[in-house]
C-alpha cells in the first residue's frame, strides 16, 4: 500500500468519524481508512457514500448490480461488493454473468438499464444517448441522477484503491477470477 493506514489518534476528528463509518457500513475499509489522511475530505466523501448507498431511490438489487457492472476488473471493488450483491438478492449466476462481462438474462428492464448505464459510465462518463434515454425512462430524472452519483462514487473508490495499490483486508477473499489483488 502506498500510504500507511493512519492512526486514528493522529487527529481528534478521526475516532468519531471512523466509528460512524463502521456503524453505517459494518467495517472501515482500507480505502476509506486511507482517506483519513484528510479528515474533512473523508467526512464529505463518506457522507456522499452514505447517500448513494442508503438514501437514493435505487433498490438494493439495482444498486448492487450497477456497482458490480462498474467494478468488473477491479479485485478490490469486486470482492467488496459480491457479498453485498448476494445479500441484496442478486443470484450467483447473475454475479457470474457480470463477472464475464455479460448482462444476465434474468434482469428486469430497470436492472438492465442500471447495468448498461454503469458499464458505459465507467468509460469516463461517456454514456450513449440511447443508454441515457433508456435509463431515464426506466428510472426518471431523479433515478438516472442517482445512478450517475452512485457510479461516480464507486468509480472514485475503485480509482483510489488502484492509486493507493490497496490490498484486500484480511476479512475479504479475492472473488474476481483472473485479476490480481
Amino acid at each position: 500500500m502506498r500510504l500507511p493506514l493512519i492512526d486514528e489518534r493522529s487527529d481528534a476528528k478521526l475516532p468519531g468519524l471512523f466509528a460512524h463509518i463502521k456503524k453505517t457500513r459494518g467495517v472501515l475499509s482500507y480505502v476509506l481508512h486511507s482517506l483519513g489522511h484528510t479528515p474533512d475530505g473523508l467526512t464529505a466523501f463518506a457522507a456522499f457514500g452514505e447517500y448513494v448507498r442508503y438514501q437514493s431511490q435505487l433498490g438494493a438489487r439495482e444498486r448492487e448490480l450497477a456497482i458490480l457492472a462498474l467494478a468488473r476488473g477491479n479485485q478490490y471493488a469486486w470482492s467488496h461488493h459480491v457479498v453485498s450483491a448476494l445479500k441484496s438478492g442478486v443470484t450467483q449466476p447473475e454475479v457470474d454473468a457480470l463477472h464475464d462481462g455479460k448482462t444476465p438474462t434474468s434482469l428486469n428492464a430497470r436492472e438492465q438499464a442500471a447495468v448498461e448505464y454503469a458499464r458505459e459510465f465507467g468509460n469516463l462518463g461517456k454514456v450513449s444517448e440511447a443508454t441515457f434515454k433508456k435509463t431515464q425512462i426506466a428510472f426518471g430524472d431523479r433515478g438516472v441522477t442517482d445512478i450517475m452519483l452512485l457510479c461516480g462514487y464507486f468509480l472514485a473508490l475503485a480509482s483510489f484503491a488502484n492509486a493507493l495499490d490497496l490490498e484486500l483486508e484480511p476479512y475479504y477473499k479475492p472473488l474476481m477470477r483472473g485479476v490480481g489483488g
